[in-house]
């Protein structure tokens, strides 16, 4: 009965047509970059259609799936986004959390069908964690890895600066390296490390636990005590003259907490869409300024990280003295690459043609 449905909703295939098969050469990936960009430019209708297309090649994406809800959420589709948000996480999307402070489904929130399905998954949850009983965490070695791209002539053992670029929740190395491919000339070793929690297929978080709670600023740590790892491993393994660390969203956060607690590591940081985690950063690593650059991007059209993040941090740091710059973006959350490309080239980060 499944095959039969399957066939009566899809059609029957040709199997002697040479072209049945054709969308086995197709990659959600351009379709997933359209939909990004068009989500940029709060052209829901628009991101909603690639997201479709790619789901059409990839049906079992659950990102691609919960970011189809979070588009007719934004449009105030209150059914669409139940159905798809109940796809994402059947498909695998378990992020609860955030799904419950997504600003994307602020508009639909309260209405009956949208609020039933949260107060569903919730109440599941929560029977779950009972039956399961208590967490309690331990720390051990784990081995990870990174992706990697070298500028044009790289041939040590000439010394060449490193930017390391921490991905956002629900990215990976193989999805944030491509920002590699949108910077004209650059100058530099492009290092990209996955974050440590799975959380969906190709889909990480540096953190765990509820934000701003002991488990979450534990985890937090962590990923600090990670990355400076992983600076250790690169000044091995390459040339290396200054480092400099680059973060979008949760990495823009775990870049600037990183590059606060040891600023002697890193000529630059640049958060992107991050925060300043003050209740987890001691007193003395703001107050002890230092010549490390921090170069802060945020737009104030961003729906996952307002912007009072950025302000507060470039308040709060500035006023400690360190040498810091709020850059506006445009758009929602997302990397504005063409700022992100002026203030690499303003640190001589990308060569002249």
């Amino acid at each position: 009965m499944i095959f039969l449905a399957a066939v009566v909703l899809l059609g029957m295939p040709d199997p002697m047509d040479i072209h049945a098969g054709d969308f086995l050469d197709l990659s959600p990936r351009e379709a997933l970059n359209s939909g990004a960009e068009a989500y940029r430019l709060e052209d829901w209708h628009t991101a909603a259609a690639e997201y479709l297309n790619a789901l059409v090649i990839d049906p079992g994406n659950s990102n691609s799936m919960y970011n189809l809800a979070c588009c007719y959420g934004l449009m105030g589709e209150d059914q669409l986004t139940t159905i798809y948000l109940k796809r994402a996480c059947v498909a695998g999307f378990t992020d609860l959390e955030h799904i419950n402070r997504d600003p994307d489904f602020d508009s639909v929130r309260e209405l009956p069908a949208f609020s039933s399905l949260l107060d569903s998954l919730n109440a599941v949850a929560a029977r779950q964690e009972n039956k399961l009983g208590e967490i309690h965490w331990f720390d051990t070695v784990e081995s990870f890895y990174y992706r990697v791209q070298f500028p044009d002539g790289f041939n040590p053992p000439g010394e060449v600066p490193v930017v390391i670029g921490l991905h956002g929740l629900g990215s990976s190395p193989d999805n944030f390296i491509r920002i590699w491919e949108q910077i004209d000339n650059p100058d530099f070793i492009f290092v990209v490390p996955q974050a440590p929690y799975p959380i969906g297929e190709d889909a990480f978080s540096w953190y765990r636990g509820e934000h701003g709670t002991e488990e979450w600023g534990h985890s937090l740590l962590l990923a600090s005590e990670y990355v400076l790892a992983l600076v250790e491993q690169i000044k091995l393994e390459y040339p290396v003259s200054d480092v400099y660390l680059f973060g979008f969203s949760q990495g823009g956060c775990l870049a600037l907490y990183t590059g606060l607690s040891e600023p002697e590591l890193f000529k630059a940081v640049i958060p992107a869409s991050g925060w300043l985690a003050e209740d987890f950063i001691q007193s003395d690593w703001i107050t002890d300024a230092t010549t490390m650059q921090i170069e802060l991007m945020h737009s104030p059209d961003d729906r996952g990280v307002p912007f009072e993040a950025a302000e507060i941090a470039e308040a709060v740091l500035s006023e400690n003295g360190w040498d810091i710059k709020l850059h506006q973006t445009s758009g929602a959350h997302m990397v504005d690459m063409e700022e992100l490309v002026g203030i690499l080239s303003g640190l001589g980060l990308t060569g002249n043609d």
